[in-house]
């Protein structure tokens, strides 16, 4: 896990909204983690360390042709309209969905085998 992180600090890290928004949803719906403890989280551990990404209206011709040519969901193309506005490749997530993409990697904490 430390290597994971690690390797998270070599680069430059981005986010945008859409991120908290789904960290917000996915701590309170799948680990019952409420939205006060994840925004404390968010603030004081990863925030002061990213660039926020503004999404505009200006993504949505990106955003249209990567649904368009992958057939992912739209919050994925959001995400990844805005990556492309940055140049950012690499992205931190579990969504599985991303390994698709040819455009980006994917990279994600993998449990060990026997686990």
């Amino acid at each position: 896990m430390d290597e994971f992180y690690t390797s998270l600090l070599k680069d430059e890290l981005y986010t945008n909204l859409l991120v908290v928004d789904e960290t917000l949803y996915l701590s309170m719906s799948k680990y019952n983690v409420s939205y006060q403890v994840t925004f404390e989280f968010l603030k004081a551990s990863i925030l002061p360390f990213t660039t926020v990404i503004p999404i505009e209206d200006s993504d949505m011709a990106a955003m249209e042709r990567y649904l368009s040519k992958y057939r992912i969901k739209p919050s994925d193309a959001v995400h990844l309209a805005v990556m492309e506005k940055e140049g950012v490749v690499n992205i931190a997530s579990e969504d599985e969905e991303f390994d698709k993409v040819k455009e980006v990697k994917r990279l994600w904490l993998t449990r060990p085998r026997g686990l």
